[in-house]
């Protein structure tokens, strides 16, 4: 099948020439090579109070052309801002809109258009869907989980206070591995603080309980002091030496069995860090340096949760006004 390509100025004036001639849209649609309804529709569409002149009908169509240009299509420098905090930096839709409210000399504009254009002709030609959380080819609804059980016990998840749950106090990890290719063993510990979303990354070359316990508290203890209170993990037994964590001051609470959305806030980042280091890396090939950055990126990263303040900022914040309480 043919395919439609827009007229051109050179046709239009054709049309004009034998419209003065008193040819019919079918005859002049034969002599252009055109179908009689596209003449018709030029004609029809384009024509003024004077008749139909080519110049005029090629302003028209030319105005209606960039009328029905996006956004981004219309705005270059708004345009390399969005694309070069998707494909850059890894920010979502909604970052991009939220921290856009803090720069207004570029300009504004809506998460929704940010999507529409990722899925547009133009969009899909970039790929420009592999830079999203989960990466679709095409836009999905999300569905939720089913809940399960709580299994009850003393470090269960269901003895632990509401401040905590409700994400009200500060000073609350999530704490999890996260496997790669390449390696059984070898895996990244991650720890996420519930409130400001700040995370903690690091290299750890086995899954014993021990070595993991220690890299935790490694870890830990880059933090200021009292800025860990507790630390909720899976069922996992790479976390079952979790002592040193209580000598630490530091409380311990467990999912239940095969309940990820439990730790839901470590369950996102993880797809968000593989934005940084993908799931299908060699794990054996993956420095510190890339561990660093990846933990640079996502702490820099505008939150729709946190009003589009950076978990960094979010963490300064909560833990100015802890010490501020503590004094």
């Amino acid at each position: 099948m043919k395919r439609y390509k827009q007229l051109a100025l050179e046709e239009r004036e054709k049309i004009y020439l034998h419209i003065k001639n008193n040819k019919s849209f079918r005859q002049i649609a034969k002599l252009i090579d055109r179908s009689p309804s596209t003449v018709s529709r030029e004609v029809g569409r384009n024509r003024s109070f004077i008749g139909y002149l080519p110049d005029r009908a090629d302003s028209k169509s030319a105005k209606r052309k960039v009328n029905k240009q996006t956004k981004l299509e219309k705005d270059h420098l708004l345009k390399k801002y969005v694309l070069t905090k998707l494909t850059e930096d890894k920010w979502s839709p909604e970052a991009i809109e939220g921290r856009l409210k803090h720069h207004e000399s570029i300009g504004s504009i809506s998460h929704e258009s940010i999507y529409k254009f990722i899925y547009s002709k133009e969009g899909n030609k970039m790929k420009l869907y592999q830079h999203l959380m989960y990466r679709r080819p095409a836009r999905q609804l999300h569905h939720s989980r089913v809940k399960r059980s709580v299994v009850a016990s003393e470090y269960s998840i269901a003895n632990r206070p509401d401040s905590i749950n409700n994400r009200s106090e500060f000073g609350h990890f999530e704490g999890d591995l996260t496997f790669m290719k390449g390696s059984n063993s070898i895996n990244l510990i991650t720890l996420i603080e519930r409130k400001s979303r700040k995370v903690l990354i690091a290299m750890n070359y086995n899954k014993s309980a021990i070595g993991t316990i220690c890299n935790i508290s490694s870890k830990i203890k880059s933090l200021p002091k009292g800025s860990v209170k507790s630390m909720t993990f899976d069922n996992g037994g790479e976390f079952k030496r979790f002592g040193s964590l209580g000598l630490m001051g530091i409380k311990v609470y467990f999912c239940n069995p095969h309940s990820p959305w439990e730790k839901g806030s470590i369950e996102r980042m993880h797809v968000s860090l593989h934005k940084y280091i993908p799931k299908k890396s060699d794990i054996r090939r993956v420095s510190k340096e890339m561990v660093a950055m990846a933990e640079d990126k996502l702490n820099n990263l505008p939150r729709k949760i946190l009003n589009f303040l950076t978990p960094n900022e979010a963490w300064n914040i909560n833990n100015l006004q802890t010490v501020a309480l503590v004094s």
